[in-house]
């Protein structure tokens, strides 16, 4: 399998995209895939979740050109390209640019970073240039969302974004899959939404589900990922189930 770029999006807040991103990165990572982390929101919650401290320039240098791409070893095979605040600025700037939706493929070209197996880039939940970069810039589309009242909502209108970028920037965009997040089986309303999830999207939903549960932010206030967590058995079986279906939709060609 050659490199693949996927990005984790939703424009629905709080549906799980960073968490996503980070704990499947992390476990694939363990699995011997060489992972880069991209956080192209200017929270920068992914960054905050894996590093401890400010980190000084990232994925604004790259985007900026500035010529050094400045990239954070977590480990052997896990790496960071940071985000912060001041890729709101970049977004305010880069309206009305020739290369607007460009930038972000034109950096993953770049061959400095040709040596990862897997790109994750974790998106803002919001439908500007940022997250149509990231979309532009994408193989593979994952779309996280909660089994709430208006979790389909967000996903209908990233979905008309998606159909808007196939046919100008990314023909080849493709859907792998939805995965449902924070899942409590317990009230009757969680189980109707996923099943409204699931006749939806229909296979494209991940047969795993991944359960609301503490020990996901248990591991973000360590920055380790949950599969490193005592205590947290159930979650990190369903993260690591995760990983494996993703996997294989990849090795399979899911289209």
């Amino acid at each position: 399998m050659s490199r693949r770029v996927l990005i984790f999006s939703n424009q629905k807040g709080g549906v799980g995209k960073t968490t996503l991103t980070r704990e499947i990165g992390v476990t694939l990572a363990e699995s011997g895939k060489r992972m880069l982390l991209v956080d192209c929101d200017p929270q920068g919650n992914l960054t905050k979740s894996l590093v401890d401290g400010a980190e000084e320039g990232g994925l604004y240098e790259a985007l900026c050109g500035a010529g050094e791409i400045r990239i954070t070893e977590l480990d052997e095979r896990l790496s960071l390209l940071a985000g912060d605040f001041r890729l709101s600025l970049l977004e305010k700037s880069l309206i009305g640019e020739v290369d607007a939706y460009s930038r972000l493929r034109e950096l993953l070209a770049d061959p400095r970073l040709g040596s990862y197996d897997l790109v994750f880039l974790d998106t803002p939940p919001s439908l500007g240039v940022l997250t149509v970069n990231a979309l532009a810039a994408a193989n593979d589309l994952v779309i996280p969302m909660n089994p709430s009242l208006y979790s389909m909502q967000g996903t209908n209108d990233l979905l008309r974004t998606v159909s808007k970028v196939r046919s100008s920037l990314n023909p080849a965009l493709n859907l792998l899959g939805v995965i449902v997040n924070a899942f409590d089986g317990v009230p009757v309303i969680s189980r109707q939404i996923r099943s409204e999830i699931e006749a939806s999207f229909g296979d494209k939903v991940f047969a795993t589900v991944l359960s609301k549960s503490i020990r996901l932010e248990e591991a973000i206030a360590s920055r380790r990922g949950v599969i490193h967590q005592s205590g947290a058995r159930r979650v990190a079986d369903e993260v690591r189930a995760l990983a494996a279906e993703l996997l294989e939709r990849l090795e399979g060609g899911s289209r």
